[in-house]
């Protein structure tokens, strides 16, 4: 490295433009076992890239360290970093690096992790950065870099005094997008903001003004779609906390993408997230469908009640859960359903009651996490008040599983159940049984044909494997670990056989094969060997008073910028299903 490099010139506009430089750093762990490959467009970069003029005179350029070495990112005079929790303690050794190698520059951190630490009062993870930001950006962007390239006086923590109106969004970087989107298995546009629900455990509902939906214009979201497919996208992500948050706006962006493929011909395969009562719409459905929808993601969390109940998750909890997956998939989506293990309410047999719930509900996929109390939600208020709460830095390092709360299971058999389910989900049978139910699902008369591949590409997944080392060694350790057991290769076979004598009545047969192999290799790989060494949890000590899950003040204490109403109606839920846990374990001894 030069002198030069090493040690920049303030830069004048006899040299070269004020250059900025989107630094995308996941944590390698976390992000390697969410995508095996299938890497998916920064989409933070490209919308705050937007909303830095032209005439602002500088150079936007972008470093993804999925599919770039970290240890070499280019010289820029301002690098901007944005992330989740888990992604702090990379970054911080990704901006380390930077500083080390060109002094002179300065360093921004903002997105999910900065509002997230500052709810949790531990900003100081991020103190190295030299300003950290906390808020929605867009309307502030332009600014912080005049600031920065003239040398102004900036605070260390700068807060943005109110959220962003999603409804004047701009196109997303033209620029930035067309030289860098060949990088990606598919794009992501955000389209909505905000959740009109309730769950405990979730950080949406507390964002200034998030308890309700905050909607990108249809036409956007259409003119998004058509540039993103001139170049050649055909995966998309549709973005957001809940699509169906409210489903009248949901319908006209539908309408809106159905003429506008009759008019272009091109056929996109679309992935968003949204919540269970889409099954109260069921034209909604039928022309999602025939807008390309694929894949939906929703939040099952639990196919027990009572932890439903305690988390305040009323729409799953007023349903028969299984039931009404089933009718959702019977269309032709595939459901990949958020499943989550922990809750008070959950007892030693939540394990192989979630095993069971996946094939009643003929889920093809089902990777559960670990309760983890986000900051600021009720539910981290709540262990917080009752001494519940663990001091982790949400740095993953060598643990698979990483958690801020003490658990009523023991830790044993926390670690035991959980293992119990590996061991099942992975078996070749269970997974044959399942991919059997949705077939058999899909024979009923619902379904309803996509155009286009699907959202699992096998040979766009491939193509971007083979620009990353790193996803082939991944792609080769996995399928090198699934062979290894002759009966996992015989339920592959037996699998390929069953789809492929349904392509007549299900044309996009090969798809949900690929889908259903695809996950359970990733399980395969993901779990392989996993230990004890795996788990950095804890559980409430033996002398524990069960009367402490529910602290006294719990209810006095809640303080979120929503509608009295409903933090009323969330705590009624969770401190009703509490109790009952508590009478149940103290009547137990």
């Amino acid at each position: 490295m030069s002198q030069q490099a090493t040690d920049m010139p303030t830069p004048t506009a006899e040299t070269r433009p004020f250059r900025v430089m989107f630094v995308h750093a996941p944590d390698p762990v976390y992000s390697d076992t969410q995508t095996y490959g299938a890497i998916f467009m920064p989409v933070w970069a490209y919308t705050l890239a937007a909303h830095i003029p032209d005439d602002l005179g500088v150079e936007l350029l972008l470093h993804d360290t999925r599919v770039q070495g970290w240890n070499d990112i280019a010289p820029a005079d301002l690098y901007l970093f944005s992330g989740i929790n888990q992604d702090a303690a990379f970054m911080n050794r990704v901006r380390a690096r930077l500083k080390d190698r060109f002094p002179k520059a300065r360093s921004m951190v903002g997105g999910p992790v900065a509002w997230s630490f500052e709810q949790a009062g531990t900003l100081e993870q991020l103190e190295e950065f030299d300003h950290i930001f906390v808020g929605d950006a867009e309307d502030h962007i332009a600014g912080l870099i005049e600031q920065v390239r003239d040398g102004q006086p900036m605070d260390p923590v700068i807060k943005s005094p109110g959220r962003f109106e999603i409804a004047k969004a701009r196109p997303m970087h033209r620029g930035l997008m067309d030289a860098t989107i060949s990088r990606y298995y598919g794009a992501v546009i955000e389209v909505s903001r905000g959740c009109p629900f309730l769950c405990e455990f979730c950080d949406i509902r507390i964002m200034d003004d998030n308890n309700r939906p905050h909607n990108k214009r249809a036409e956007l979201i259409v003119e998004e779609l058509d540039h993103l497919c001139r170049l050649g996208v055909s995966q998309i992500l549709f973005a957001c906390d809940n699509f169906i948050g409210e489903p009248r706006w949901a319908e006209d962006v539908i309408d809106k993408i159905l003429a506008w493929k009759e008019r272009t011909g091109f056929t996109p395969s679309l992935y968003t997230w949204l919540t269970i009562n889409l099954h109260n719409h069921p034209d909604l459905m039928a022309k999602m469908r025939r807008a390309g929808f694929d894949m939906l993601f929703i939040g099952i969390e639990s196919f027990s009640k009572n932890s439903l109940l305690e988390t305040a998750k009323v729409q799953n909890s007023s349903t028969e859960l299984t039931q009404v997956v089933r009718e959702i998939q019977s269309r032709g989506f595939i459901v990949v359903g958020g499943l989550i293990f922990g809750f008070d309410s959950d007892d030693d047999d939540c394990f192989d009651i979630t095993l069971k719930g996946l094939t009643d509900a003929a889920l093809l996929s089902g990777d559960p996490s670990l309760l983890t109390a986000l900051p600021g939600t009720p539910l981290y208020r709540r262990m917080k008040l009752s001494k519940r709460l663990r001091d982790v830095r949400f740095g993953l390092g060598g643990y698979k599983y990483q958690t801020n709360i003490r658990y009523l299971l023991p830790r044993r058999r926390m670690i035991d159940g959980y293992k119990h389910f590996v061991d099942v989900f992975t078996d070749g049978a269970y997974q044959y049984a399942r991919l059997k139910a949705f077939f058999d699902l899909q024979a009923e008369g619902n379904h309803i044909p996509i155009e286009g591949q699907g959202f699992g590409n096998t040979g766009l997944f491939l193509k971007m494997v083979l620009k990353n080392w790193r996803a082939l060694a991944q792609l080769t350790r996995r399928m090198l670990r699934f062979s290894l057991k002759p009966q996992r290769v015989y339920y592959a076979l037996k699998g390929f056989a069953l789809a492929f004598s349904r392509r007549r009545q299900v044309p996009n047969w090969f798809g949900y094969f690929q889908f259903w192999l695809f996950a359970w290799t990733n399980a395969a790989l993901k779990y392989l060997n996993l230990s004890d060494r795996d788990f950095d949890i804890e559980s409430v000590p033996a002398d524990f008073d069960i009367r402490g899950i529910l602290p006294s003040d719990y209810g006095a204490t809640a303080a979120e910028p929503i509608p009295q109403g409903k933090i009323k109606a969330q705590l009624r839920a969770t401190t009703a299903q509490l109790e009952s846990v508590i009478e149940r374990k103290t009547a137990a001894g």
